[in-house]
């Protein structure tokens, strides 16, 4: 199955199914679509501000049933029910979900191997101000979630909430914006099941078992094993038991920064955690391993702490004196084929298959980004250590599929950098040109990068002697090519996101990320979708400052830079930037550009008549078009295109990217 009408037909064939899921089927779109009966998020935080609304009682009237109504066709969206005697499994390397919450209810025999769940993300999550001291935001959708589900195995899969972990999310109330729920949750009477080689990482309330502390359908079932699984950089619930008989053995531990507990003692739970190995180092006390939700007792035997053997229980009871757990759950597994000691899980590899990877820093794999790339086979990740790189890259249309990414997760630690102009002199005498400007030159279709920043720092102001500043930091001629949380600097032609001949059609998605610069800082012919966007004008001095876009579109394609959901900002005084001017390389009359602003912030920098001609050529005779922006830089203007609401239907990203779901 490579899509998502594929995937759910084939759920609903007559069992017994065997389902092999091929790449990534991606069912996430903008929250906007699911938004009902006028829910807006910023309405919703005005209505229930606790200076406005109280602490004393949770949301109630309209808004919050908008949030409800709102939550319901998201869930309509991306639930998957999956029913009895069912085998779902990834066929090959990086094969997945993405914003998809796949339902076990009221199934048995079902088994799911090999996947990688991604970003299983709540549009509508609800502010419960009584929620602790302080209030909570709560979401829904488990990534997999299993209610009233017998014997179900769950092996070899991942489970991850990138690219939109909980932990870049904004603050609202003073409380984080939760938007993800628990990545593999079994309530309502589920039984028998065995979680086993999964990799749980970048995700908070990751696995709950039991419903609720008075729950009737619980009591007599949840007997669960969660053995060999690796939790990285999680907060709590690995796992947090209610009533079942849970064993939990020969798993690895590895906290992060924002690690709250592993092992929850829940009601009436019988927990026997067995074996695990825990790399604490800097994510918490050995006290924290365990904490009392209401429980009586945990047997806890075998740990490992960074090597040593720890009584966490004694750590746990020394600590919290006041609500001390007995050292007896008072059952012995029996089922437990392949428990091991606790040191030879040290180093346990779990999860789906993910691609080959490779790493680039001192001492480690390769020391520079173009040898990893010249080295690497097709599908090859290729992770960055932190520091500036300075080199010419350029990944060749022979070499499909990479993942370039940071090693840090964030794009201001990893950089590559170089300084070339379009001016600039080559060894030989002559120059660069805009196109071999480029710090990185990326040709490859399937081409991914990720937390990371791509530089021009060519210094105009340094070089008075050369005119031809044009210096590019990436071009980007390849289809389906995927830019997130990515930074793009500099200034004139930063970003050439261009096709590979004039004939030729190019996807690219840049989500999450940054562009910098002065003039044309976007240009090119690509189909090319700027979503969640930073863009950033620089102030020159002068007036015009310089233009945002310099499309060069062909005639025959009506898709070309699409800015959508995105922010424009600016230090330039008001009204000294134009959005764009049409650019025909080489006079080349079928070169039509086509830019479409909408719902994006703009600033005052930016001018009431925002399009302007080119080389003369009249921007009238381009296809310019805003819809919906908001701003200081958004007043209505007689030479202003703006788009009817059915022309804007045709310009979303799904329109652009077709049947390429990036992921």
């Amino acid at each position: 199955m490579r899509t998502e009408a594929e995937l759910r037909a084939a759920l609903a064939a007559p069992a017994p199914r065997l389902i092999k899921v091929r790449g990534v089927i991606d069912l996430r779109a903008d929250c906007a679509e699911y938004a009902a009966d006028g829910y807006t998020l910023a309405g919703y935080l005005a209505e229930y501000d606790p200076a406005v609304w109280g602490r004393e009682r949770e949301p109630s009237g309209p808004l919050e049933e908008a949030r409800a109504a709102s939550a319901q066709r998201q869930l309509a969206a991306i639930g998957i029910p999956v029913g009895s005697d069912t085998t779902i499994v990834g066929d090959g390397r990086g094969a997945g979900l993405t914003g998809a919450s796949l339902r076990v209810h009221n199934a048995q025999n079902v088994i799911i191997r090999n996947l990688t769940f991604r970003d299983t993300r709540d549009c509508f999550p609800q502010w419960d101000p009584t929620d602790g001291a302080e209030g909570n935001w709560n979401s829904a959708y488990d990534a997999v979630s299993l209610q009233r589900a017998t014997n179900v195995w769950v092996d070899h899969n991942t489970f991850t909430d990138q690219p939109h972990p909980d932990s870049a999310a904004p603050t609202y109330f003073g409380r984080p914006y939760q938007q993800h729920d628990g990545s593999l949750d079994m309530t309502n009477g589920t039984d028998l099941v065995t979680a086993s080689y999964n990799l749980f990482e970048d995700h908070g309330k990751t696995m709950l078992i039991g419903s609720s502390n008075t729950s009737t359908t619980d009591p007599g079932k949840l007997r669960v094993s969660v053995h060999h699984n690796v939790f990285r950089n999680v907060e709590e619930r690995l796992p947090r038991v209610r009533f079942g008989q849970v064993h939990v053995y020969n798993n690895l531990y590895e906290p992060g920064p924002s690690f709250v507990y592993a092992w929850g003692v829940g009601v009436r739970s019988a927990l026997h955690v067995e074996n695990n190995y825990v790399k604490l180092r800097d994510g918490g006390a050995v006290e924290d391993l365990i904490h009392n939700w209401g429980g009586t007792a945990i047997t806890e035997t075998g740990t490992l702490v960074d090597g040593r053997p720890v009584d966490v229980l004694d750590a746990f009871n020394a600590a919290n004196p006041t609500t001390p757990l007995a050292g007896d759950a008072g059952w012995t597994p029996v089922l437990d084929r392949g428990l091991e000691p606790a040191s030879r899980i040290k180093n346990l590899k779990a999860g789906a298959q993910q691609r080959e990877r490779y790493h680039v820093a001192k001492g480690t794999d390769f020391d520079t980004v173009q040898a990893a790339i010249d080295a690497a086979p097709p599908g090859t990740t290729i992770t960055l250590g932190k520091g500036v790189y300075r080199e010419v890259v350029r990944v060749p249309a022979t070499k499909p599929d990479l993942l370039l990414k940071g090693s840090t997760g964030n794009a201001r630690d990893v950089v590559i950098d170089y300084d070339n102009a379009a001016g600039t002199t080559k060894p030989d005498g002559t120059t660069h040109g805009t196109t071999g400007s480029a710090t990185a030159t990326i040709e490859a279709d399937g081409f991914t990068a990720r937390d990371l920043t791509f530089s021009n720092s060519f210094d105009r102001a340094a070089h008075p002697g050369i005119t031809a500043t044009q210096a590019v930091a990436v071009k980007a001629t390849g289809d389906r090519q995927y830019y997130d949380r990515v930074r793009f600097l500099g200034h004139q032609d930063t970003l050439y996101a261009d096709t590979r001949n004039v004939g030729a059609r190019a996807r690219q998605y840049y989500r999450g990320g940054e562009v910098v610069g002065d003039v044309d800082f976007i240009f090119g012919r690509a189909t090319a979708v700027f979503d969640r966007m930073t863009i950033r004008a620089l102030d020159r001095g002068g007036d015009p400052n310089g233009y945002v876009t310099a499309a060069s579109t062909r005639r025959d394609n009506p898709h070309g830079f699409l800015i959508t959901h995105s922010r424009i900002e600016s230090d330039a005084p008001a009204g000294t930037y134009h959005l764009g001017r049409p650019w025909h390389p080489g006079g080349d009359p079928d070169a039509v550009a086509s830019v479409v602003v909408r719902d994006t912030k703009l600033p005052a920098a930016v001018k009431t008549t925002p399009w302007t001609d080119m080389s003369g050529f009249s921007w009238r005779d381009a296809r310019f078009a805003e819809f919906r922006n908001s701003g200081p830089g958004a007043t209505p203007g007689a030479d202003r295109p703006v788009l009817t609401a059915e022309q804007a239907a045709q310009h979303t990203v799904r329109a652009y990217l077709g049947d390429w779901n990036p992921a």
